[in-house]
């Protein structure tokens, strides 16, 4: 009868020390859960950082593309303005000169 008493305690002690390393593990699990579900929602946040930064990057680069578009029209708009100036200029003192020399 004491050998059967000695084997219930030590089996009694097993069942208590798994059980209990069981509830841990489980515990355990549970955190490891949360704090996966905590690093992806804070890398799905860190990606929509990254995606409205690379946005406002390369909305930014287009305005910048469009403003040097403009003043390079503009320049370009300058210099055919003082070409024809010059033309004119040249052809009044060309007209002016064929006076002279009349």
């Amino acid at each position: 009868m004491e050998i059967i008493s000695f084997t219930f305690g030590v089996l009694s002690v097993i069942a208590v020390v798994f059980a209990s390393v069981i509830v841990l593990s489980i515990v355990k699990v549970l955190k490891l859960q949360k704090q996966i579900k905590e690093l992806q929602d804070e890398l799905g946040h860190t990606h929509t950082q990254i995606f409205d930064g690379d946005k406002n990057v390369h909305q930014r680069i287009d305005k910048e593309a469009d403003q040097l578009h403009q003043r390079i029209d503009d320049a370009h708009a300058q210099i055919l303005n003082l070409n024809s100036y010059i033309d004119s200029r040249i052809d009044k003192l060309t007209a002016y000169k064929q006076l002279i020399k009349r």
